[in-house]
């Protein structure tokens, strides 16, 4: 049978030329129709895609705003007294507070009432009497090895690739695991880096979390910010029981100095406290950590940031949009 076309010719009678004049005229709407609605979506995801990007630039923006009004409060706070405590302004953070098209709110946590895992070891000596306490929390949390653990961070901080002890955990015992790597012998760059670590599975580093911190500075324990663990593993003989009265006890009234909170304690509560470990204990503050939250349009943004008081104005040691 010949093809036919859906094109009139000269010999096409009249009412099937307009037939196909219609059916070609309904092709062509529909094509026409098609195109124009892909453009119309293409433009729409476009838009949709510019919009985004703005909302997520102003966002990240916002986001470091609220961490330099942290700084800003921390400054008041440097210069309105030298006592650092829970009851202050940044202990309650910048409140979630409403912008143009979004709002911005931050966190602020004292880093300084932590146990500095990079304060165990410097590039020369240990530092026993960090060791004790880091050994003592360690127990106090249940953790099964103390020893073993501590052993091992000991190698993975110190400057030497020399196991402390036979079968420690130096770059060659890492080299030969499944999956080899070397010793850092190096300070913490954060807690997370733990898990790096021989016998610190995640579960472990999750215990720890709220106890431990890696800073890049000497930081004393702040007896005013310190939970109650932090505080009996700090000093020695200060039972859980006991830290726990004294962390009720500073809600009352916070303590001045150390030898206020010294004072504070029962004959019965604590060892006479050597020097280094009264060295080891303040009532000020030098780290703090930041977490600056901003919305704009149709983006949210998080922004963390570890903040170092030396003077008035707090210094930026890093950043990270998690």
């Amino acid at each position: 049978m010949p093809r036919q076309s859906i094109f009139p010719s000269a010999t096409t009678p009249p009412a099937l030329q307009r037939g196909a004049a219609l059916i070609l005229a309904l092709m062509t709407v529909a094509l026409v129709t098609g195109i124009a609605a892909a453009i119309v979506v293409g433009l729409d995801v476009a838009v949709d895609s510019t919009i985004g990007r703005h909302d997520q630039l102003q966002a990240r923006l916002l986001a470091r705003s609220a961490v330099d009004m942290a700084r800003h409060l921390l400054a008041e706070d440097a210069r309105t007294g030298g006592v650092d405590h829970l009851g202050e302004r940044w202990a309650t953070g910048i409140p979630r507070t409403a912008i143009e098209g979004g709002e911005i709110t931050a966190s602020i946590l004292d880093m300084s009432g932590r146990i500095n895992l990079n304060d165990l070891v410097s590039q020369t000596d240990d530092h026993a009497g960090n060791i004790a306490a880091t050994l003592r929390l360690f127990e106090m949390l249940g953790l099964k090895d103390s020893e073993s653990l501590l052993a091992a961070l000991l190698d993975w901080l110190d400057p030497d690739d020399t196991p402390r002890v036979p079968g420690g955990a130096e770059s060659a015992w890492y080299g030969a695991q499944r999956m080899p790597h070397r010793a850092a012998n190096a300070k913490l760059v954060s807690i997370e880096e733990l898990g790096q670590v021989r016998g610190f599975s995640p579960e472990i580093v999750a215990a720890l979390m709220p106890f431990v911190v890696a800073l890049p500075g000497v930081s004393p324990v702040n007896v005013n910010t310190a939970r109650a663990e932090v505080l009996s593993a700090a000093v020695p003989g200060l039972s859980p029981a006991a830290a726990q009265m004294l962390v009720s006890e500073r809600q009352r009234a916070w303590f001045k100095d150390v030898p206020d909170f010294t004072a504070r304690q029962s004959s019965d509560q604590a060892e006479s406290a050597p020097s280094e470990t009264m060295a080891q204990l303040s009532t000020g503050s030098r780290y703090f950590f930041v977490t600056g939250r901003a919305r704009y349009g149709v983006a949210l943004v998080r922004m963390e940031a570890l903040l170092e008081r030396s003077e008035n104005w707090s210094t930026i040691v890093w950043q990270r949009f998690p």
